[in-house]
């Protein structure tokens, strides 16, 4: 069995999120019989979340320092993005966090962040000499900082470095969702879950 954690930062985007927790949920479905055992929880450092758009949401498993290392059994770490307005970035030093990304990536398992969640992901210190992007627009305000850090910046919407894969915006999270999903199913697979799901 596949498992995937979603961690969520306070003001985490809901479109980003579901974009995986949706995916995945329909695969468990109608998904081909032998590819339905693929477990997706969504994780934070606290109970719930407040959204972007607003509205709270209620995480599946809260992460401490006693009960981490149950994450690093799972096989994939997704971060979906948020806003600043909504206080996305205030807990970017979060330790619980940063103890995740560095397992994560020391062990070469696979990390998604997506669009603004590229910064809190590169604020954890330990990813370096990787190729990223991040959010594209407004100016290139959030891929210009990636030029404080160790990293090789790519301004292209969806980037993959080995078991790394960044992404510019929501809808590039539909996009890497599939790609992540295809990564452990198959081509036919995929088209059965959008023929199901009514998506082009």
């Amino acid at each position: 069995m596949k498992k995937i954690a979603v961690f969520l930062f306070e003001g985490a985007e809901l479109f980003e999120i579901a974009s995986f927790t949706d995916i995945f949920g329909w695969n468990n479905v109608v998904g081909l019989k032998k590819f339905r055992d693929i477990k997706l929880e969504t994780i934070s450092y606290k109970e719930s979340i407040k959204c972007t758009w607003g509205g709270s949401l209620k995480v599946e498993k809260v992460i401490t320092e006693k009960n981490i290392e149950e994450i690093f059994n799972y096989d994939v770490l997704v971060i979906p993005g948020g806003f600043g307005k909504a206080n996305f970035f205030e807990e970017k030093n979060n330790e619980i966090f940063k103890k995740l990304i560095k397992y994560f990536y020391e062990n070469n398992k696979i990390i998604v962040a997506i669009c603004s969640a590229v910064i809190n992901l590169l604020e954890s210190g330990y990813i370096k000499d990787k190729k990223v992007t991040t959010y594209l627009l407004d100016n290139k305000r959030y891929f210009n900082q990636l030029k404080n850090y160790n990293i090789i910046p790519v301004e292209e919407e969806i980037v993959k470095d080995n078991n790394l894969f960044t992404c510019s915006g929501p809808g590039n999270a539909l996009e890497l969702s599939f790609r992540l999903l295809e990564k452990f199913t198959s081509k036919e697979n995929i088209e059965n879950i959008k023929k199901n799901m009514f998506l082009k």
